[in-house]
């Protein structure tokens, strides 16, 4: 007897699985999906079983297993065949998934650990549609919860993009719900990940709550998953492999499983908006994303200025921020420092980084020009290096701007709330949970951790920064936040939008949510963008510019070969990112755009295809930025 084993460790691409032989003691226990200790070089290490050869005889050089750690195996086969999917797809080491699937192997703690007694399985049936449902407000979420988690089934998993979101999504269950459920993150401890890896494999819980590495779990039972915020774009890994967008990896395990796959939110994606329009995703009624009945003030900032009023702050924000005495007020802005670059009022140069070719930021409090990127920094210049001239001039708007204008304007009408910045610089989210009202001014980073229920007013200070990006997903994000603003703040509270583009489509979409999916769907399909064709990153790095280009060449070259011929896929590139210097390297990128009727065939094969050194992005957020 042979067996093909998945030693739980990083194994190159091309060796996913390593053939052992069976002790005849062992032969009429073994099981697929069985954790095992192999011999593996000079050491022993952990594996688990992907398939059984009970014909052919044993290589003489194939080594037997020490051990086989317990009677039941330890992952379901489709939980095995989901590990395999994701690992062609991803182009990532199957025994680096597998490792992330297991609990933590400590051999001490193994041997006080007893195989549960399972049912037989039930029959895996194909799995449904997804199904998407909308909802307006929390109440509306909580029915739907509590409709899918009454009756107990089989094996629930929630996901959610952020650990924040895990906690609203617990405050909404009741506690006959909560007694069966269990909470899964990135952050727990070796010990506490054991013993609640345990209770989901044992089935003392059968409701997971966690982020997208709650994936990569023991299931034997998964009957439904419920994807909660699913327009959130936190749901795309982007840092580090597998590169997974959250909704794509479920819907791979969902078909693995024959689970029933739900998509929640207040605002769809694009994408599952489109197909939820087509039919290729079931919806409850006719699919309408309405307008979230919040006051909602997209203010003209040319008029402002035409007005006299040059400040950073509208008049309306300033008339806001006067009469509104208690509560906590936020003013968010997309950018650090103190503006947002800095350039000549005499011929138009813009101070860029000389090595990643960005315009660098301005932080008044240091006197200091910074690139955000590869930490550049500079003194400010007293010359323009281009024309000599002494008329530089800061322009846009950071986070420390804001604050040395809100603090002067709250000083001269008396308003005593604390003035808190929150970006990149100064990480202050603990103050955020301070008792009492406060003003706040923060990026990105705080958004997950903002008190929502309590803010009076949120002003988006400059709405524009994102417009004139040239990624396609930029205007979608940006939607995503202003629909989130009005979903999350409470009913009395008002949200002001400044802009200088008041007529730009994502603003006008506000008031009417099918024109800015109508308008961004038609951009798309002209230029054959998501959900039209599915698109494929392949990112690589050189600290040399003419070695980058001299790779990146042959693999287009090697990859337009390949699929000549080969209906529904286009290549593109090579392209520059942006920056095209970034972490002491040298980047660029090849796209390909792959019809949808063999996406995953395809996506395999191009992966399969290139250099190990090269970072896969499929179903990328972003398509030229590193």
């Amino acid at each position: 007897m042979i067996i093909q084993v998945i030693p739980a460790r990083r194994m190159p691409l091309s060796l996913p699985f390593l053939d052992y032989s069976v002790p005849e003691e062992d032969k009429n226990k073994i099981k697929i999906g069985q954790l095992v200790k192999i011999p593996f070089r000079n050491k022993e290490e952990f594996g688990v079983i992907l398939d059984i050869k009970t014909s052919g005889t044993p290589n003489v050089k194939t080594k037997t297993i020490k051990e086989v750690i317990f009677t039941e195996p330890i992952l379901s086969k489709e939980q095995l065949n989901f590990l395999v999917d994701i690992s062609e797809f991803y182009h990532v080491s199957l025994g680096f998934l597998l490792k992330g699937n297991l609990l933590p192997l400590q051999i001490r703690k193994l041997q006080k650990v007893s195989s549960p007694e399972r049912t037989a399985p039930s029959q895996i049936s194909k799995p449904s549609k997804p199904h998407v449902f909308i909802h307006k407000n929390e109440e509306e979420r909580k029915e739907i919860f509590l409709k899918k988690l009454s009756k107990k089934n089989g094996q629930t998993l929630i996901l959610a993009p952020e650990l924040a979101a895990i906690t609203k999504i617990s405050e909404l269950l009741p506690e006959n719900i909560l007694d069966r459920t269990i909470i899964i993150t990135s952050e727990l401890k070796t010990k506490e990940l054991f013993t609640k890896w345990l209770q989901i494999w044992s089935g003392e819980k059968d409701i997971i709550i966690g982020t997208r590495t709650a994936i990569f779990l023991p299931w034997f039972n998964l009957k439904n998953i419920i994807l909660t915020d699913e327009g959130n774009p936190n749901y795309k890994s982007w840092d580090m492999a597998p590169r997974f967008h959250t909704r794509d990896a479920a819907l791979f395990l969902s078909k693995h499983h024959g689970a029933e796959l739900s998509l929640l939110s207040h605002t769809l994606s694009i994408e599952s908006y489109y197909f939820a329009k087509n039919k290729v995703y079931d919806t409850e009624n006719d699919l309408q994303i309405k307008s979230i009945n919040k006051t909602t003030e997209i203010v003209d900032m040319k008029s402002q200025w035409r007005g006299g009023n040059h400040s950073l702050m509208s008049t309306d924000a300033l008339e806001e921020l006067r009469k509104i005495k208690t509560g906590d007020i936020v003013f968010f802005l997309n950018r650090r420092g103190t503006a947002s670059y800095v350039g000549c009022r005499d011929c138009g140069d813009v101070l860029k980084c000389p090595q990643c070719k960005l315009s660098l930021t301005y932080h008044q409090d240091k006197k200091i020009l910074r690139c955000h990127y590869c930490k550049f920094s500079q003194p400010l210049p007293s010359v323009c290096k281009n024309c000599n001239s002494v008329d530089i001039a800061t322009r846009g708007a950071g986070t420390q701007l804001a604050e040395e204008l809100v603090r002067k304007i709250t000083e001269k009408i008396t308003d005593t709330r604390p003035i808190i910045r929150v970006d990149g610089d100064e990480n202050e989210l603990t103050k955020l949970k301070t008792e009492g009202d406060k003003i706040i001014i923060c990026t990105q980073l705080a958004w997950a951790h903002l008190p929502w229920d309590k803010i009076k007013l949120f002003v988006f200070l400059d709405a524009d920064a994102p417009l004139f990006i040239p990624e396609y997903k930029v205007i979608e994000n940006l939607w995503q936040q202003f629909r989130d603003v009005q979903y999350k703040l409470p009913p009395e509270s008002s949200f002001l939008i400044q802009t200088e583009h008041p007529e730009h489509q994502v603003f006008k979409s506000l008031y009417s949510p099918d024109l800015f999916y109508s308008e961004q769907l038609a951009e798309r399909r002209v230029l054959g963008y998501p959900p039209f064709k599915y698109m494929l990153k392949l990112l690589t790095g050189d600290p040399k510019s003419a070695i980058l280009d001299k790779e990146a060449a042959k693999a287009h070259s090697d990859l337009a070969s390949l699929t000549k011929g080969i209906s529904g896929i286009k290549i593109l590139g090579p392209l520059e990112t942006s920056p095209y210097y970034h972490n002491g390297q040298y980047w660029q990128v090849i796209l390909a755009k792959i019809g949808y009727e063999n996406y995953k065939q395809n996506t395999k094969l191009l992966v399969t295809h290139v250099p190990e050194n090269w970072k896969i992005d499929p179903n990328p957020n972003s398509l030229l930025s590193e």
